[in-house]
């Protein structure tokens, strides 16, 4: 075989191989400038493509640069290179192609042409993008995520670790990856743990989920973690991941609705126990009244037990009542110059029962009219009963107690002191909270519900004050100081000023018209005011109210409102619609006594508002207020 004829065979397996290969054979000049062969069929046909400008032909604008970059390098060394870029393919689109050219050289070392191979990537580094895209959208969610999220190699080593999870190790990625727990500060326990549960984690191939305390850069705080195998391509695991939340306010949260729903039930049998008090005197009164010719002495007895205790369970209420409105912001302060020792004497009016009952030394020490306020007085003599009150449940059978009161700057300090059983240290941060009994219930016996100093502290923060405790432990007294705004000297009412006050002149010939479905309720009132003089007439529900409205001509109508089938509401609506009970004076006389109760009863047509059970003076100055003259 000639030279020739071998020469075309081995260039015609060449053209061959080449054709057969996805690849791109091409010579170019020593300095590139001209392209002397190509072939395959990855660009556009080589007899189309110019030989000098070919360059520009088929590489992309945007990599021209730093194609020329390697190209002169390798000129200039006389050495292979190897490039990505993106280029012209044959079908006008954009690919990627990987090619490697080696220089051919003379005798004398000089670049005689080039000669390479291209290969189409663009598959790979479409791949390559979007995996890098998506670890760019992965790697911002765990940066911003709250959550720390990391990875563990079989060597129970971190790998890898996000922002979060470096900051509360108050670490770098540097200083932590590639470490254990116990080398990044855990606790040699927890550091233990942690390898248990990794080797657990391959063993099984099932996660782990687990609640631990851990000291960071945030402080001891409490972590819900979850770990979960990493499985390679072969199904076996390669990695374990995990993700951990702070849940440090969640757990105080949970601890404080358990604390709560214990101090719920704890209140719950304290209120039924307090209220079980009262029921059974009032009982036992009832029976001795009931008993065959009852004496003159057993009827006042028992009209003095059934008023007294009465009179416990209508406050217990109030007091109920009261922190609820003032929870929800519904107190009404009724702001008035007043004198301290006019406060202080309303309360210790209140108050001399339970300090009679204890046999205790009261020591006062008040400035007369001198010291002045603004403030609702009710609500603060309500103040200084209580500590009064608190005071005399918890000193025992002749002690002491003294309240002091003087004036500091523009400050009103008042102080009461008692010599009783003291409050522990570690309690005192806690007397004011609701519901809440610092005294164990094996030290001393004592009625309430817990709720008398959390409304006393919220009835003088809305007078702009404050009240603090003190006591230097169990078997040493307490005292409570209250600090009350004073009023200035200019603000004060003058020596001897009273407020006119109204007089009441009883109109003994009201007709009154009672409705309750409660026939005990309406009866009993009934009879009470009939004792007052008034003509009353009794009905049980809405339509005989009605019908009574033109024959018995009320001038006064006192409605329940929680009846069945037509309401105290409608009743009132019903009544105003009329022509005889657009001057009647309706009063709302019901259980329900929240501010939007009033609203609704105003809005139905009532001229009053009264809670049940009312106060029979202040029913009768209702009843009688349009007869009433100024003095």
């Amino acid at each position: 075989m000639s030279a020739e004829q071998a020469l075309a065979e081995s260039e015609a397996r060449f053209r061959a191989l080449v054709t057969a290969s996805a690849d791109v054979v091409y010579r170019v000049s020593a300095d590139f400038h001209e392209l002397r062969q190509l072939e395959g069929r990855m660009f556009v046909e080589a007899s189309t493509v110019p030989n000098r400008d070919w360059f520009e032909h088929y590489v992309y604008p945007g990599d021209r640069e730093r194609v020329r970059g390697a190209i002169h390098e390798a000129i200039g060394r006389k050495v292979a290179f190897d490039t990505e870029h993106r280029v012209f393919r044959a079908d006008g689109t954009v690919g990627w192609v990987h090619a490697r050219s080696v220089p051919m050289l003379d005798a004398e070392g000089g670049i005689l042409e080039w000669i390479g191979m291209a290969s189409d990537i663009t598959q790979r580094k479409r791949a390559e993008h979007e995996f890098q895209d998506q670890r760019r959208m992965y790697e911002a969610i765990l940066t911003n995520t709250p959550d720390l999220a990391y990875v563990w190699n079989l060597e129970h080593r971190f790998i890898y670790a996000n922002e979060g999870l470096l900051r509360m190790w108050g670490r770098t990625w540097e200083e932590a990856i590639g470490r254990n727990c116990l080398e990044l500060g855990y606790e040699p326990w927890h550091a233990a743990m942690h390898d248990r549960e990794i080797d657990q984690i391959v063993a099984t191939r099932q996660p782990v989920r687990g609640e631990v305390p851990f000291d960071g850069a945030f402080g001891r705080r409490v972590y819900d973690y979850l770990l979960v195998p990493v499985f390679g391509t072969s199904g076996e695991v390669e990695a374990v991941a995990g993700t951990t939340r702070d849940v440090t306010e969640r757990k105080q949260l949970e601890g404080s609705l358990i604390d709560a729903d214990r101090r719920k039930d704890e209140f719950l049998a304290t209120l039924a126990h307090e209220l079980r008090n009262p029921l059974a005197p009032i009982r036992n009164a009832v029976h001795l009244l009931k008993a065959g010719n009852p004496t003159g002495d057993s009827v006042r007895m028992a009209r003095e037990i059934i008023d007294r205790q009465v009179n416990h369970m209508v406050r217990l209420v109030d007091d109920l009542m009261d922190v609820s409105r003032i929870t929800v912001g519904q107190v009404n302060l009724r702001n008035e110059r007043v004198s301290l020792r006019r406060v202080i004497d309303d309360a210790l009016e209140a108050a001399a029962p339970a300090i009679e009952a204890g046999n205790h030394r009261l020591v006062v020490d008040v400035p007369g009219a001198s010291l002045q306020l603004e403030g609702d007085a009710t609500r603060l003599s309500q103040v200084f009963q209580n500590l009064l009150d608190n005071a005399a449940k918890y000193t025992p059978p002749g002690g002491t107690i003294t309240l002091r009161a003087e004036q500091r700057g523009e400050q009103i300090v008042v102080s009461v002191r008692d010599s009783g059983i003291g409050i522990a240290a570690d309690a005192q941060p806690r007397v004011f909270e609701l519901f809440t009994r610092v005294h164990p219930n094996d030290r001393i016996k004592t009625s309430g519900l817990g709720i008398g100093l959390s409304l006393a502290k919220k009835l003088v923060e809305l007078h702009m004050g404050d009240i603090e405790v003190r006591s230097e432990g169990f078997g040493l007294g307490s005292e409570f100081i209250v600090t009350l705004p004073a009023m200035t000297a200019a603000q004060a009412p003058a020596p001897g000023a009273e407020p006119m006050v109204t007089r009441i002149r009883p109109d003994t010939s009201r007709r009154v018209l009672v409705v309750d479905d409660n026939r005990d309720a309406a009866e009993s009132l009934g009879m009470l005011l009939e004792l007052e003089q008034c003509k009353v007439s009794v009905a049980y529900d809405g339509l005989r109210a009605l019908e009574l409205l033109e024959t018995f001509k009320p001038e006064v109508a006192l409605l329940d409102i929680g009846m069945p089938g037509m309401d105290g509401y409608e009743l009132a609506r019903r009544i105003r619609a009329t022509q005889r009970g657009r001057d009647v004076l309706l009063v709302a006389l019901t259980g329900w006594g929240q501010a939007d109760d009033k609203k609704r009863a105003a809005e139905a047509g009532f001229d009053e508002h009264l809670t049940k059970p009312v106060d029979p003076e202040l029913l009768s100055r209702v009843l009688h207020r349009r007869g009433s003259v100024a003095a």
